[in-house]
């Protein structure tokens, strides 16, 4: 029988609050250099998925990484989203040519969470998707390339210790690659880390390239649409996991508030609630399948609905709370701002039901 839900065991839902919800406010509102995503990563991948999992590589058990970043959303919203990112990184370079640098230490070292993982692919799904054109390009210098252009978003950019994938075009034929650059490369520019609602200290922001020169066995893959094709499944999977986390926080407390007036909300809790069961089991469903036969439309479906959910469920959380939820320090408040990243993460809702409708 397919669980009801997306969470570790009761043990490990604890040991899990117990580190990040401390942590909260700094991790949602503080300052991106404050490294409090850097260690809710390290917490996450040594003390909860543990050796099972990183022994395992970047292709261990992915039904973990997800329960780990479903309970990391249903405490905070910015280690779910910063643990999403590192653990995509791991994906990419599990392609990485065998022998070459990537593989040989950088991916340990991602794995042992020596450097934090940034997935800055929101581009190159929009030109698998719908044929936008990448903002970043390359051309060959002799046995290496020079990349130049402007990544419009990436997280958890704590320079020097992390590394970037991305997408490029050749300048002159379109050719498209899919490369690894060091945080400390020269030429990577990180933008000033803007003010955001909520999620602040995921070291977001955009990233300058300029005249980057990266040797040919930091290019992660040539094909790059078997790449994307490839990783796309657990790209969105791993996304609805944190939408749904959160969604599962804000029902939980709207519940709690169920007596008196706020009676009249007890049938939307529950039609919620039951909606979240039937996504919690379309996750685990998705997640039991190999990628490669996994179809897309569902998933895109999918990560639509459970983005929709932890909006409508945040939503009735404020109701139910009432007006000690509008305080900016309340937690309601702050599932209100996370929730409100949702519809413009990519792929936006946009691109989302876009998709949606042209697959039809």
């Amino acid at each position: 029988m397919t669980r009801p839900d997306l969470l570790l065991g009761p043990a490990e839902r604890e040991q899990v609050a117990a580190f990040l919800e401390p942590r909260v406010e700094s991790s949602g509102a503080g300052d991106a250099s404050d490294g409090a995503v850097r260690e809710a990563l390290r917490f996450l991948n040594r003390d909860v998925m543990g050796a099972g999992v990183t022994a395992c590589g970047p292709k261990g058990d992915l039904m973990r990484v997800a329960e780990t970043i479903a309970t990391a959303a249903w405490c905070d919203m910015s280690a779910a989203f910063s643990l999403w990112c590192h653990r995509m990184v791991l994906e990419y370079l599990s392609s990485a040519p065998p022998g070459s640098p990537l593989e040989a230490s950088t991916l340990p070292d991602v794995l042992g969470t020596r450097l934090l993982g940034s997935t800055a692919l929101a581009g190159a799904m929009a030109r698998h998707v719908g044929g936008a054109p990448l903002s970043v390009e390359w051309r060959p210098q002799g046995d290496a390339i020079v990349l130049n252009g402007r990544v419009s978003w990436a997280s958890n950019l704590f320079p020097p210790d992390f590394v970037m994938v991305t997408a490029a075009a050749n300048a002159d034929d379109g050719r498209e690659l899919i490369v690894a650059l060091a945080g400390d490369t020269p030429g990577v520019c990180i933008e000033p880390y803007p003010r955001l609602l909520a999620l602040q200290a995921t070291g977001s922001s955009s990233v300058l390239l300029r005249d980057v020169r990266l040797p040919a066995s930091w290019v992660i893959a040539e094909d790059f649409a078997s790449f994307i094709t490839r990783v796309r499944p657990t790209f969105l999977l791993l996304q609805s996991s944190f939408c749904w986390g959160l969604a599962a926080r804000a029902l939980a407390e709207a519940r709690t508030c169920l007596r008196g007036v706020n009676e009249v909300f007890c049938a939307d809790v529950e039609a919620l609630e039951g909606r979240s069961a039937e996504l919690a089991g379309e996750i685990r469903a998705g997640l039991s399948r190999p990628a490669v036969d996994t179809p897309i439309r569902p998933l895109v479906q999918l990560r639509l609905d459970c983005a929709h959910l932890a909006t409508a469920a945040v939503a009735l959380e404020a109701k139910a709370t009432g007006g000690r939820g509008y305080v900016t320090t309340s937690p309601t408040a702050r599932r209100l701002r996370e929730a409100a990243f949702l519809p413009v993460q990519a792929p936006t809702e946009g691109q989302l039901r876009w998709e949606l409708s042209r697959s039809a």
